[in-house]
């Protein structure tokens, strides 16, 4: 697999810092916004065609990727796909894979782009934030740790869990195969019980991460309007925070994702008996 990407590192660093410049120019609006309001009560349209500028070039960029990518991981799954199925694994587990290899290719499609434009503006909303405010850029911290903890503390359960399910879901072809309706049955109760276990983990997690969200905005609405802010700062603070709680609900979507990627590129990098 590994060999395979390596064959289009130039174009999928080409995506991802396509991603990288779009999510710089979209952390960076907030601020553009206020100077902008400023500048044009003040009888100047610098920071509006600055604002304009960035509007435009993030709308380009964004719409080249998107026409790029589609294209470059059409061409990865078709390698990949054909690599995984000259392995020496039975029907019932090569299909499987090739399933399981459409989520790897999904993964870089999708998941990499928001991952990286989530680090991205996780760690400049926090720039800003420190410029802006420094109570609210120690609870936004605070909230991070907190966050990584929780997820840290879960990930031994979702590797478990989506281990026992792709063991499970390797069998589907074999299983639908022999025509036995009670098999059948409990092979679906078996895919929906490690689904609902790794559901329920993710649930709490979520939990917890808005919960801190929603502290996180009340926290900083009261700390800005107590500090004797300019009310354009803290509309500035607002909206850093509220960008800033987006991008620290997206990483831990991207680690459940992630820990389920390494689990099927284990199946998918070594050939096993056939079934």
């Amino acid at each position: 697999m590994g060999a395979v990407l390596s064959r289009d590192r130039g174009r999928i660093a080409l995506s991802v810092l396509m991603v990288a410049a779009v999510t710089a120019g979209e952390v960076a609006l907030p601020f553009v916004i206020g100077r902008a309001l400023d500048g044009f009560l003040a009888g100047s349209s610098r920071w509006l065609v600055v604002l304009a500028a960035i509007g435009l070039s993030t709308m380009l960029i964004g719409t080249t990727r998107r026409v790029h990518d589609v294209r470059l991981y059409s061409r990865i799954y078709e390698r990949v796909g054909s690599a995984a199925l000259a392995q020496d694994a039975g029907l019932s587990a090569s299909t499987a894979r090739l399933n399981l290899l459409r989520e790897v290719v999904d993964f870089l499609e999708y998941s990499v782009p928001d991952l990286v434009a989530g680090l991205i503006a996780f760690l400049g909303t926090l720039v800003f934030l420190a410029r802006l405010s420094l109570p609210v850029f120690a609870a936004a911290l605070v909230m991070a740790a907190v966050t990584v903890v929780v997820y840290a503390a879960s990930t031994g359960r979702t590797l478990r869990f989506n281990r026992e399910y792709n063991d499970e879901y390797e069998r589907q072809v074999d299983v639908l195969r022999r025509r036995d309706l009670a098999l059948a049955t409990s092979h679906i109760g078996l895919l929906n019980r490690w689904n609902i276990r790794l559901s329920d983990v993710d649930s709490v997690n979520v939990a917890v991460s808005l919960s801190l969200t929603a502290a996180l905005q009340v926290f900083a609405i009261v700390s800005a309007v107590r500090g004797g802010l300019d009310h354009r700062v803290v509309l500035a603070v607002v909206l850093y925070v509220f960008d800033f709680a987006w991008a620290a609900s997206m990483l831990p979507s991207s680690w459940q994702q992630y820990l389920r990627l390494r689990d099927i590129m284990g199946r998918l990098r070594g050939p096993e008996a056939p079934a």
